[in-house]
C-alpha cells in the first residue's frame, strides 16, 4: 500500500482496522511498531521492490502517453525539449538495458614470472 502511495490512515484502517482519529494511542504505537519490524523482516526488499515494479509497470503507459503530450506542446518549447529528452532517456534504458553501464575488463598477455629453476 505504501509503494501505491497510500496514505497512512488508510494503511492502518486496512490492514489492522484502526481508526487514527479514535483509537487509543497505545493501539497506534503497538501497529506502528509491528509495521516497523516487518520493514526490518529478511524478504522485506524482495517484496518491496516487487511491489514498487508492478506500480510503475502500471503507471507507465499512463507516464509516456503524458510525456508524448508534452513533446507536442508547441507553446512551450523548453517543455517540449525536456519531454523529448525524458523519452529518449527512458527508450535508452529499455532498449540497451544496462549495457551502456557494463565494465569490460581485457587482460593482455601474462607477466613473465619466471621458474624456481631459473633462481640462483
Amino acid at each position: 500500500m505504501t509503494a501505491r502511495a497510500e496514505s497512512r490512515k488508510d494503511i492502518m484502517k486496512a490492514v489492522f482496522d484502526i481508526d487514527l482519529d479514535t483509537a487509543p494511542e497505545n493501539v497506534i504505537h503497538a501497529a506502528d511498531a509491528k509495521m516497523t519490524r516487518w520493514r526490518k523482516h529478511k524478504d522485506f526488499d524482495a517484496v518491496w521492490k516487487d511491489e514498487v515494479r508492478s506500480v510503475l509497470v502500471a503507471c507507465t503507459g499512463e507516464a509516456i502517453q503524458k510525456i508524448r503530450g508534452q513533446m507536442r506542446d508547441a507553446e512551450q518549447p523548453w517543455l517540449q525539449n525536456k519531454a523529448a529528452n525524458d523519452i529518449l532517456n527512458y527508450g535508452k534504458a529499455q532498449i540497451f538495458g544496462d549495457e551502456e553501464r557494463a565494465v569490460h575488463v581485457k587482460i593482455d598477455g601474462m607477466p613473465d614470472l619466471g621458474s624456481p629453476d631459473d633462481s640462483e
